[in-house]
C-alpha cells in the first residue's frame, strides 16, 4: 500500500545505514510475535451531575468524557503479557515517521520490549485506534487505522525472515491485522523455520484471511500432520466466520479433510447429546462445537473464548496421550482414531470454566482480555517443561480476569503468575 521504503529504527537512532544482514542479528526469544503496534484512546462518556440520566453518548454532536492514552495493538498486547509472565519474546511490527510512532517506540523500551524487529515505514501512518465507551465503559463505537500493515508481504519475506530465523523461537504467534499476502507469508516462514505457529484471529472479518484464496499463492493450508497452524484462539464469532471461509474456499470438501475426519470415526459419534454433555445446549444451537471439531484438521488445537461461560479446549490427541486412558478424562473424549493409526488418537473436547464471575461494577475494560490469555497460554507453552495445556488455560483464565480489572490492556498484575507458568 505504502510505495515508501521502510527502514529500521536502529537507521535512525544511530543515522547509519544499516544492512538486512545486520538487521536480523536480533535477540534470541523463545516467543516472536508479528502482530499490530497502535496507540489506543479510550474515550469514555463522562455526562455531568446535571444532564439528563443516560448512559450513552450522543451521536452527531460534542459529549463530555474521561479520554486516556495508552499503547494497544494485538500483536503488543500479546507480547507484553509474554514479556510479564517472564518468557522471553521478540516483538515485530512497523511504525510511520511520526509522533505516533516515537511514542510507541518509548513505550515499548519502557516495557523491556526490544524494537529492533519494528520497522520504520515513511509516509505511513503509525496504527492507531480510538474507543468511544458509554458511562459503563461499554463499547460504543470504534474506529481503527491499520492500514500500514497492509502490504507488508515484502519485508516478511526478508529482513523478519531473516530475524525470525536469527530468534530461533519455539512459537510464532500472528495476528490476524496483517494484510492476506503478508499473513500468509509470515505463516509460510515459521513453518520452513520449524516453529509451532498461534494465531488470533483479532476480528470477524480479519479472521477469515488465514483461509484467502490469493491468484498465482503457492500458500497451502495443509491438514494435520503437516499442518501450518497449531493453535488458533477465537471467540464465537470468529470461530463462526472461520468455518464459514474454510467453508466457502471449499476446504472440507478436500479429501485429505475427509481422510482425517473419517479415519477419527466422526460419522458415528458427535452426536447432538454427546455434545450437549460437554457444553450446553445453547452452545450446540449456536453449533460453536461443531464448528471447531471441523477446523482440527487444520488447526489441531482450538481455544474458544466464550466470555463469562469459559474457554471451549477442542483439540486432536496423538497416540499415547494419557487422555487417551484416563477415566477422569474419558468424558471428555469425543472420538477416537483406531489403534494403528501413526498421527492420530482422538478428538479431546472439554468447556472449562471462569476462575470466577467478575461484578458489572468491578469491570473497567474488555480490551486486550483476549490478547493476555493467549500470551499466558503461548508463554506456558514455550517452557522447556511445559504445564498441560488445561492447566496453562486455567492460569490464563485468572490472567485475564486481572486484565478485565484493570485500566492496562494487559495488566501488570499479572506479574504474580510468572512462578506459575
Amino acid at each position: 500500500m505504502f510505495a515508501a521504503k521502510a527502514v529500521p529504527l536502529t537507521t535512525l537512532r544511530d543515522k547509519q545505514a544499516t544492512s538486512d544482514v545486520a538487521m536480523a542479528q536480533g535477540p534470541q526469544a523463545d516467543v516472536f510475535v508479528a502482530g499490530s503496534l497502535a496507540i489506543d484512546l479510550s474515550c469514555d462518556f463522562s455526562p455531568t451531575a446535571n444532564a439528563n440520566r443516560t448512559n450513552s453518548p450522543q451521536l452527531q454532536t460534542s459529549n463530555p468524557a474521561r479520554i486516556s492514552q495508552g499503547l494497544g495493538g494485538v500483536g503488543q498486547n500479546i507480547a507484553t503479557a509474554i514479556r510479564y509472565v517472564g518468557t522471553g519474546v521478540q516483538f515485530c511490527s512497523a511504525v510511520g515517521d511520526d509522533s505516533a510512532g516515537l511514542m510507541a517506540r518509548e513505550m515499548l523500551t519502557a516495557r523491556g520490549l526490544s524494537t529492533s524487529a519494528i520497522i520504520q515505514k515513511t509516509s505511513a501512518r503509525t496504527a492507531q485506534y480510538v474507543a468511544v465507551n458509554d458511562a459503563q465503559k461499554n463499547l460504543v463505537l470504534a474506529m481503527a487505522d491499520m492500514a500500514i500493515l497492509e502490504g507488508c508481504s515484502s519485508e516478511a519475506e526478508t529482513v523478519w525472515k531473516q530475524q525470525l530465523g536469527s530468534c530461533k523461537p519455539k512459537w510464532l504467534v500472528v495476528d490476524a491485522n496483517w494484510d492476506p499476502h503478508s499473513l500468509q507469508q509470515w505463516i509460510k516462514n515459521g513453518k520452513e523455520a520449524g516453529i509451532k505457529i498461534a494465531f488470533e484471529p483479532v476480528s470477524v472479518f480479519k479472521s477469515q484471511r488465514l483461509f484467502a484464496s490469493i491468484p498465482n499463492s503457492t500458500f497451502d493450508l495443509r491438514t494435520v500432520p503437516d499442518h501450518l497452524v497449531s493453535l488458533a484462539t477465537p471467540n464465537s464469532l470468529e470461530l463462526a466466520s472461520m468455518h464459514a471461509a474454510a467453508r466457502e474456499a471449499g476446504h472440507f470438501e478436500r479429501d485429505d479433510w475427509w481422510q482425517l475426519i473419517d479415519s477419527l470415526g466422526l460419522s458415528s459419534c458427535g452426536s447432538r447429546e454427546h455434545f450437549v454433555s460437554i457444553t450446553s445446549n445453547g452452545m450446540v444451537d449456536e453449533g460453536i462445537p461443531q464448528q471447531s471439531v471441523q477446523l482440527l484438521p487444520f488447526i489441531p488445537t482450538v481455544l474458544t473464548k466464550l466470555g463469562n461461560q469459559g474457554v471451549l479446549l477442542t483439540q486432536l490427541l496423538k497416540p499415547g496421550d494419557d487422555r487417551l486412558t484416563s477415566p477422569a478424562h474419558a468424558k471428555y473424549v469425543l472420538s477416537r482414531a483406531g489403534p494403528s493409526h501413526p498421527t492420530l488418537g482422538g478428538i479431546y473436547m472439554r468447556l472449562l470454566p471462569p476462575p470466577e464471575t467478575v461484578p458489572e461494577a468491578d469491570v473497567v475494560s474488555v480490551n486486550g482480555v483476549g490478547d493476555t490469555f493467549l500470551g499466558i497460554i503461548i508463554a506456558g507453552l514455550a517452557k522447556d517443561k511445559p504445564k498441560t495445556l488445561i492447566e496453562l488455560i486455567e492460569i490464563a483464565q485468572q490472567g485475564s480476569v486481572m486484565t478485565l480489572k484493570s485500566t492496562e490492556a494487559v495488566s501488570p498484575a499479572i506479574k504474580k503468575l510468572k512462578e506459575r507458568i
